[in-house]
């Protein structure tokens, strides 16, 4: 069967503040008014571009990761599934998690961290075919992959990269 998987990574994010003396935790930062605006521009491009969309999503608990992931939910109309293995994930803790995708979703996403998305999105790019080069995936970066068998096959190497996006920064423009 062919599965679709978009990795997503956050929005761009506020320094954490001082409050009282009291640092705030970096799990609680959220998403600056420009992470927001490039949140609508992904939006957009999702909306005229959105291929096969995600039934699933696979998130981290940080406030950065689910403000980026509700908009995308609602577009989509897929579920979120909030998992504390993925803050801060590494490629491998990420790619453990995606094995355990239903089978019954053709199409899932994960929004997590750099740098594990990123990782892992040059673990499962097969034969080195990224269309981008080395790809460090920028704030709010996303890349569209496909593969085929069940979520619990995905492996190094095993998907074909289909779409890539990062914002529009203002100097594009």
């Amino acid at each position: 069967m062919q599965r679709t998987l978009w990795l997503i990574r956050h929005a761009q994010t506020q320094e954490a503040q001082n409050v009282q003396g009291i640092r705030q935790a970096d799990a609680q930062r959220q998403l600056t008014p420009r992470g927001l605006a490039t949140l609508e521009q992904l939006q957009a491009h999702l909306h005229d571009n959105s291929g096969v969309p995600a039934q699933w999503l696979w998130v981290s608990p940080a406030t950065r990761t689910q403000q980026t992931a509700q908009p995308l939910a609602a577009l989509w109309q897929a579920e979120i599934i909030s998992e504390p293995t993925l803050y801060l994930a590494s490629a491998d803790t990420i790619l453990d998690c995606l094995t355990g995708t239903p089978d019954h979703c053709t199409s899932c996403a994960v929004v997590g961290h750099n740098p594990g998305i990123s990782d892992l999105a040059h673990l499962l790019n097969g034969a080195n075919q990224t269309q981008t080069g080395y790809l460090d995936l920028p704030t709010l970066g996303m890349m569209r992959m496909s593969f085929t068998g069940g979520w619990q096959d995905l492996r190094p190497a095993s998907c074909e990269q289909q779409a890539y996006w990062q914002p529009q920064r203002e100097h594009d423009k």
